[in-house]
């Protein structure tokens, strides 16, 4: 009796321990009020980005005119960039808040990495108007958690939800790759002369039909559906600069023509026929020449005339 007496009065002491262990830090919690690192910025008011390591390399992400975005390191030519990627990573930065005051002593900085000199990463924004943001980011407790500091203060913080693999100071991390993006239900012609010939589909009312083809001739909806696809969305692996200097790209040439936009054309120039297997191609909407894989264009340089003709009725 006196033993399982001794077992509840254990038992009670551990749950009194825990309510102690609870409110002492559920107090010490609501002690801290919750303060905003980026207060009263927004997100689309930044302009430019400047993301640079404790080694002095830098990454700048700057907006332009037309609201697109580049990527560069300040000395080499700057490509485009992602938006997505971009605007992700300004709302996670301007929406940073914490509860955890860590420090406010200036001796600290360095032993946590969020010195002026001694840092993980820093963060400068460049907002409408001039104005100039910066936040120091230093070591990392634990996951998805580090010490950051404004740089107009002393205090350091405890932040969640940033790290600083999304800080990447390599400007091929932030390119946009999507090269070729259209809206396929937008599409009114596309045109392709490669080496087994040209032809042009064009769209009536809404079905496709096959230029200077019997009318009556029906096509195969699921060859044109991919067609459609492959066309309106062609990736690449990286940018290749403003000139080429390699061999004609003479190996296809494709045709778009959308509704309420400039027409484009995109050229294709032949397999580079080694280990990497990709295509050097030009848009006449971008400034740039850049590298697709092959396994991507094969299809298109393949494709003839008759691949879109449907079988007749019984067959």
């Amino acid at each position: 009796m006196k033993k399982k007496t001794n077992l509840m009065l254990l038992a009670l002491l551990g749950v009194q321990l825990i309510l102690i262990i609870f409110l002492y830090w559920s107090g010490r919690e609501k002690g801290q009020p919750m303060t905003d690192l980026m207060q009263g910025l927004a997100a689309d008011a930044v302009t430019e980005l400047a993301i640079t390591e404790g080694s002095g390399k830098t990454l700048i992400l700057r907006k332009e005119e037309n609201g697109g975005w580049q990527a560069g390191n300040g000395q080499a030519v700057s490509y485009p960039a992602d938006p997505e990627q971009i605007r992700h990573l300004l709302t996670t930065v301007t929406s940073l808040q914490s509860q955890r005051l860590v420090t406010r002593t200036k001796s600290s900085h360095i032993r946590l990495q969020v010195d002026d000199k001694i840092f993980a990463k820093k963060v400068t924004l460049q907002v409408k108007g001039g104005e100039t943001r910066t936040l120091f980011l230093g070591s990392s407790p634990g996951p998805q958690a580090m010490h950051v500091r404004p740089a107009a203060t002393d205090d350091v913080y405890l932040v969640d939800g940033i790290s600083v693999w999304e800080l990447d100071t390599e400007p091929e991390s932030w390119w946009q790759t999507n090269y070729v993006l259209l809206d396929g239900d937008k599409l009114r012609e596309v045109s392709l002369k490669n080496r087994h010939g040209s032809f042009t589909l064009r769209k009536e009312g809404d079905k496709w039909r096959l230029a200077d083809a019997d009318p009556q001739q029906e096509l195969a909806p699921a060859v044109v559906a991919d067609f459609l696809r492959l066309v309106s969305h062609i990736n690449i692996n990286r940018y290749l600069g403003r000139e080429h200097h390699g061999k004609p790209l003479d190996t296809a040439l494709l045709s778009l023509t959308v509704a309420d936009q400039e027409p484009l054309t995109v050229t294709i120039g032949p397999n580079s026929g080694d280990e990497d297997s990709e295509h050097v191609i030009k848009s006449s909407a971008s400034a740039f020449f850049a590298a697709a894989n092959s396994d991507q264009l094969e299809p298109l340089l393949a494709m003839k005339k008759e691949n879109f003709l449907a079988p007749p009725a019984g067959e």
